[in-house]
């Protein structure tokens, strides 16, 4: 499994902090543009990199539905239909965390609402942080959904 190409942040990144990006109006306008670029650059990995393989899921400790409805929501609100997520892509990349275009906010609202669950500052700094799993995210949803107080991730 380890051949496989996880989801990780795209090569040659456009630069969206350069000084002219600030400059009001047209600076967030190109500002703006590059940092769709790179979302788009993201996102595209899910298809490009083909279909997971079966097994990459085999043998792990999760929740189907929730594994299901996760990634429809991602595929909702930001990737391409045909996307799949593999085990050990970074949480904080499926959510678009640091490049979206405000679709996160929407995706982390959608899964609020499937799971009771609350996106709070602590939980957002911690999933880019820490490089939470897709699949310790779903066990994290697996145990808040059973009433759990759920504060560590891949525990199981």
């Amino acid at each position: 499994m380890s051949n496989f190409p996880l989801l990780h942040d795209p090569d040659k990144q456009a630069d969206t902090d350069a000084w002219y990006c600030r400059i009001p109006v047209i600076g967030w306008m190109i500002g703006g543009s590059r940092q769709y670029a790179n979302e788009r650059r993201l996102v595209r990995q899910a298809i490009d990199r083909g279909p997971v393989p079966r097994e990459a899921w085999q043998d792990k400790p999760y929740d189907s539905e929730i594994r299901e409805k996760v990634s429809k929501i991602a595929i909702a609100h930001a990737y391409p239909n045909g996307s799949e997520f593999h085990p050990d892509d970074p949480i904080e990349l499926m959510l678009v965390l640091r490049y979206g275009d405000l679709n996160e906010c929407e995706m982390m609202m959608d899964i609020e609402d499937a799971f009771g669950i609350k996106f709070t500052d602590e939980l957002v700094k911690h999933l880019i942080e820490d490089k939470v799993t897709f699949l310790q995210f779903i066990q994290y949803l697996q145990d808040a959904q059973q009433g759990a107080q759920p504060d560590a991730f891949g525990a199981g």
